[in-house]
């Protein structure tokens, strides 16, 4: 099992919530926030492989090779970011993961 070096961190929330909410649900909070991120630039790289057919590395060297078209390079950066926003996110999400074993 991988180890990971966590933070500390102090949240001042009302004493209302915090009777009701532990470190674990915090850890869950977070969990979900970023499982959602990650589906949603995961969902996004899936709209560009279904318009041109092709995985992300496919589409790229097709473009450096053949095409001028200023829309494909346009979507070309738009596709590279959100596969490292998507990387960056399941990254975090594993971290997360982590913290509640």
């Amino acid at each position: 099992m991988e180890k990971i070096k966590n933070s500390e961190i102090t949240l001042r929330i009302p004493p209302s919530i915090a009777v009701d909410i532990g470190s674990n649900e915090i850890i869950k909070l977070l969990l979900d926030k970023a499982l959602g991120k990650r589906d949603f630039y995961r969902s996004k790289i899936k709209m560009f492989e279904s318009k041109y057919g092709s995985n992300y590395v496919s589409f790229k060297k097709k473009t450096e090779i053949v095409d001028e078209s200023f829309q494909k390079w346009d979507d070309l950066l738009l596709w590279e970011g959100f596969l490292l926003a998507y990387r960056e996110w399941n990254r975090k999400y594993k971290d997360l993961k982590l913290c509640t074993k």
